[in-house]
């Protein structure tokens, strides 16, 4: 089991289209993917579900549950576990209540970790859509990781974030556990000379540039579009050029993440 952070503390990067398209990449590519949704705004959960068909979440499995006054056991989390309309890739949601875990008392964090884990143990991949900011969240599920991967837009004030990012993970007791996979360049402008400017600037980061991936990804408006159709890119209902780049981008990016892993291939299921 793989356990890869998709972290940026700033944003407006494009962290949670990375985390979901993906996810779907690497369950289009045979493997059985868990996508975890640690963010109260639940995004990722809107972008391969309907909220209006979910039952149970991470909310339940780690936050305390009051009802008639009475304190209720937290919910197994293989009870919060959802198939997506992507086969390989499950979901375990999160609702706007999960932002009350910010106020439980902070052993807490350790139930979330250990949720995490033993909702991943029957995956190959799991992907962790992380909060877009610093708190007991944030700190949960990267203990839980085992790789973080960074998305940065293609802009110059995205790239100062990043730097505010690696400050935090390094006063995080797990840092020296933590490996960065890699950092991908999202939001990309082919027509600007900013987004041109900064990739090179993070290509010659001392920290980024040596875990720069290849792979892009472009400004899109279909990768927009996909969470009104509660589907990662590689199930849109649409046609065209647009949807096919983006298809082939995660696909590359899906591609670089198994190489720099190093996972072997015949761990695939069949389709």
């Amino acid at each position: 089991m793989r356990v890869i952070a998709v972290a940026n503390q700033k944003g407006g990067v494009g962290k949670t289209t990375t985390a979901v398209n993906l996810a779907g990449a690497l369950a289009e590519n045979g493997f059985k993917v868990l996508l975890v949704d640690c963010d109260p705004q639940a995004n990722a959960t809107t972008s391969v579900y309907s909220r209006d068909e979910i039952l149970n979440s991470i909310t339940d499995v780690v936050c305390t549950r009051i009802e008639n006054k009475q304190r209720l056991p937290f919910l197994p989390v293989q009870n919060a576990l959802y198939e997506t309309a992507l086969p390989g890739l499950d979901l375990l949601p999160s609702t706007i209540g999960l932002s009350r875990f910010d106020m439980q008392p902070s052993l807490s964090i350790d139930r979330l970790t250990n949720a995490i884990l033993e909702a991943g143990k029957n995956y190959d991949f799991v992907i962790l859509d992380t909060p877009p900011h610093l708190g007991q969240i944030f700190t949960g599920a990267i203990k839980a990781a085992t790789h973080i991967l960074i998305p940065v837009s293609a802009s110059y004030l995205a790239l100062e974030g990043v730097g505010d990012l690696l400050d935090t993970l390094g006063e995080l007791p797990t840092w020296g556990s933590l490996n960065i996979l890699g950092v991908c360049v999202t939001l990309y402008d082919t027509r600007t000379n900013a987004s041109k400017d900064a990739h090179a600037a993070i290509a010659k980061h001392p920290v980024l540039g040596p875990k720069l991936f290849q792979t892009v990804i472009s400004i899109n408006t279909r990768l927009n579009e996909a969470p009104s159709h509660h589907v990662p890119i590689q199930r849109m209902p649409i046609e065209g050029a647009s949807v096919t780049r983006a298809i082939q981008q995660f696909e590359e990016l899906a591609n670089e993440v198994i190489t720099r892993l190093d996972v072997n291939r015949q761990i695939r299921k069949i389709k």
